[in-house]
Formats: C-alpha cells, sequence, structure tokens
C-alpha cells in the first residue's frame, strides 16, 4: 500500500473510480480537475492501481474576532471526493488516507481539515477520526401545492455573474464565521450549472436536481417563502424547492483541528458542499 499524492498519470483511474461511485458527467469531472488540478488529490496505491482518492482543496475560514473591525483568514482544506473501489473497503484505507491529507496539512500550518458526510452513519465514523460537528445551517422545503406559495414577488429576479456574488456575498458574512470560497471556486459551480442571482436586497444561489430546485445559499431580508414564490412562478415544472440559510437547523459539515485550532469559535457557516 503507497499513499501519496495524485500524478498525472493517475488521471484515467481516478476518473474511473469518480464515476463509478458518485456517478457524475465527464463534463463535471474535467471541469472539476481543470480548476482544480489533479495534484490537489491523495490516492492510495494498491498493486500498480488506484484504490481510494480524496481532494484537498484548500480556503480560508473567515471569523470575525470580538470588539475586532477585522475578519480574519484561517487557511483551511477541503477535502472532497473522498472514495474507495469496492474492492477495497472496510480495511482502513480511507481512513488512512484521510491521516495523510491531515498530516501534510499540519505540516503547512493550516487550521485544519473539514468535510461535508453523506449520511448519518458517515458523520459517527467521521467523529471517530476526531472530527467535530462545526458547521450549521437552516433548511426549509416548501412544495408547489404549499398554500403560501403565492406570497408576494414585486422586483425583478436578476442573474449576476460569479465574480459579483462572490463580492455580495462577503459583505453579507462578514461578522460571522464561514468558509471564504474564491472566485474561481464559484466560477467552477456555475460552469457545473450553478446559478447566482439577486433579488431585492438579498443574493441567493440554485440549481435543478430531478424535480426539486436546490436554494444552496439565501442571504439577505428577503424570506425564504418570498424567494420559494419566486422560483415556483419562473420554473413551474418543479415540485420543491430546498432552501438552505445561515442558521443552527443541522450540522451541514465536520472539521478536524490541526495546529491553529480556534477554540473561541463554538461554530461556523458552511455553503456550497460539492456532495450535496
Amino acid at each position: 500500500m503507497l499513499l501519496r499524492k495524485a500524478i498525472f498519470s493517475d488521471l484515467p483511474e481516478i476518473k474511473s473510480l469518480w464515476k463509478a461511485v458518485f456517478l457524475d458527467s465527464d463534463d463535471y469531472i474535467h471541469s472539476f480537475i481543470s480548476h482544480f488540478g489533479v495534484e490537489a488529490g491523495y490516492v492510495c496505491e494498491i498493486n500498480n492501481a488506484v484504490a481510494a482518492m480524496a481532494f484537498a482543496l484548500p480556503t480560508a475560514l473567515s471569523y470575525h474576532p470580538h470588539l475586532s473591525i477585522i475578519n480574519y483568514q484561517l487557511p483551511i482544506i477541503y477535502v472532497y471526493a473522498c472514495a474507495t473501489h469496492p474492492q477495497y473497503r472496510r480495511q482502513g484505507i480511507m481512513e488512512k488516507l484521510l491521516k495523510t491529507v491531515y498530516d501534510d496539512a499540519c505540516c503547512e500550518n493550516i487550521a485544519g481539515i473539514f468535510l461535508q458526510a453523506a449520511d448519518a452513519n458517515l458523520m459517527s465514523y467521521y467523529r471517530k477520526l476526531e472530527f467535530e460537528d462545526f458547521f450549521y445551517e437552516g433548511e426549509t422545503i416548501f412544495f408547489l401545492n404549499y398554500k403560501g406559495h403565492k406570497e408576494n414577488t414585486k422586483g425583478a429576479m436578476e442573474f449576476i455573474a460569479p465574480d459579483v456574488y462572490y463580492t455580495e456575498r462577503e459583505q453579507r458574512l462578514e461578522k460571522l464565521c464561514f468558509v471564504n470560497w474564491g472566485n474561481d471556486f464559484f466560477r467552477f459551480l456555475s460552469e457545473t450549472g450553478q446559478k447566482f442571482c439577486m433579488y431585492e436586497d438579498a443574493i441567493f444561489s440554485f440549481r435543478a436536481k430531478d424535480k426539486t430546485i436546490i436554494v444552496d445559499e439565501l442571504l439577505g431580508n428577503v424570506p425564504a417563502l418570498q424567494i420559494a414564490s419566486l422560483l415556483f412562478e419562473r420554473f413551474p415544472d418543479f415540485e420543491s424547492i430546498e432552501i438552505r440559510t445561515v442558521g443552527n437547523d443541522r450540522c451541514c459539515g465536520q472539521i478536524k483541528w490541526g495546529k491553529l485550532p480556534c477554540s473561541t469559535l463554538s461554530n461556523g457557516y458552511f455553503a456550497f458542499a460539492m456532495e450535496s
């Protein structure tokens, strides 16, 4: 068993494992690799083949200390696309691979590594690997036959560029502890189907999944019901809308602190997990 950073020659096997586990399209995988590079990946090599993989994407944790007017930034790693070939599951390989990612991050004085578990069982698994529940969000689900979906929707919904969304987002989150994605991350999301919008004093981002519109983020003073009404009017073929906001309804991310733990932070906000 060899645990190492991914190299270009691993790409065909990484793509094959990715498609088999996550069922993503070739276009999605190509866009991801184009933006973040195969060198962001880690692999476990067994018998000269890729048995498992995970990607470590650098970003920042932005937080606003008490009595300070400055937002501080801690370097942090988002771990994504953790996958093990079926032949090698339940052998502790992913635990070893994540430890490699974590150890490398600590050597570079990274605050920690974080991820989003796909379900409650995986959350329990990651807790055993010393990940803590840290990121939370609010969530509301509306259905087309919901009686209040005719909420008034004055004004026009405006589609905005990823760069504009990035700037507007920072202004609305500056007082919170939050994952501060870079411009290039939002361009990647745009390429893979994410839409960025402004409505009154709110901004929001959404994507389509089957018969559901998922609003991955809603920031501003416009009620979620009003945004749902707006989207139902604009896209009447969809049956339900999930809207995620800043809140404490559910844990949406776990962190394993490194050499720079910020013990004064009780929780954070994390949107745009690519697993969801």
